[in-house]
């Protein structure tokens, strides 16, 4: 199992509790840290400190040092973490446990639950088998950090595409859903920290790169119905969002 922590080396305390929900994973981790070689010095201590390793990137670009970690993988599952977010307490065994009873999975998600800077828990996204059904329309309920990928299934459907910036996952997924199925886990596997320099909350056009994304998926009759099906899916979206915050309980 290989674990890519991609960053820019300027977030060390979020790194570090990064670090720490990994190496408190049971299972054999390889870890890897990728970020930028003018950061070599402390973030290869901090790789040093926890046991795992440090690359400096080739190119500038998150898909670009999530593609360099995963290169020449041995590991059968293979996933990314950014460097501000969160696995929950036994995410990993339970994610290879489902991809393990489930041959003609490509990949497995889960519930992830939203944290803001401090921590503290604002609310839990539950997507729900649904939710890979939902997918190809562009309600993107399947959310990464939550996620564990099959090796083989990557490497079948291709690494990430470098030309984009926010919705490199949203991406990968439809992409792997062409070589199998995804599979939910109805359970926390990961939190999400939301905070004003969080990849999320700088995106000004939310929609605008999911659309470019999902057209080369659709269908031609799909294409040509989108301006009918698009805002209903848009909908959707949104009031999903709603009522995963309505119904978390308050912190």
């Amino acid at each position: 199992m290989k674990l890519v922590v991609p960053t820019t080396g300027q977030r060390i305390n979020y790194l570090r509790v990064c670090l720490e929900s990994i190496m408190t994973q049971p299972q054999a981790i390889d870890v890897v840290i990728v970020g930028p070689a003018a950061a070599t010095a402390p973030l290869a201590e901090i790789a040093s400190e926890y046991g795992c390793r440090f690359i400096p990137e080739r190119t500038s670009g998150l898909s670009n040092a999530i593609n360099q970690g995963w290169e020449e993988s041995v590991a059968d599952y293979l996933g990314w973490l950014g460097d501000d977010d969160v696995l929950a307490d036994g995410a990993i065994s339970a994610a290879i446990e489902e991809l393990e009873g489930n041959s003609d999975a490509a990949m497995v998600y889960g519930r992830v639950k939203v944290i803001d800077s401090e921590g503290n828990h604002i609310y839990t996204m539950r997507p729900g088998k649904a939710a890979s059904r939902v997918l190809k329309y562009g309600v993107n309920l399947v959310w990464q950090p939550g996620s564990l990928y099959r090796e083989r299934a990557v490497r079948r459907a291709g690494l990430l595409d470098p030309s984009l910036r926010y919705v490199m996952d949203f991406d990968l997924h439809l992409r792997l859903s062409q070589h199998g199925t995804l599979s939910y886990v109805p359970r926390i596997l990961a939190s999400y920290r939301y905070h004003p320099t969080s990849l999320t909350a700088t995106n000004a056009d939310p929609h605008g790169e999911r659309l470019t994304v999902m057209r080369r998926y659709l269908s031609r009759r799909a294409q040509m119905l989108e301006g009918c099906w698009w805002p209903v899916a848009k909908c959707v979206g949104r009031v999903w969002g709603s009522l995963q915050i309505l119904s978390s309980p308050r912190p």
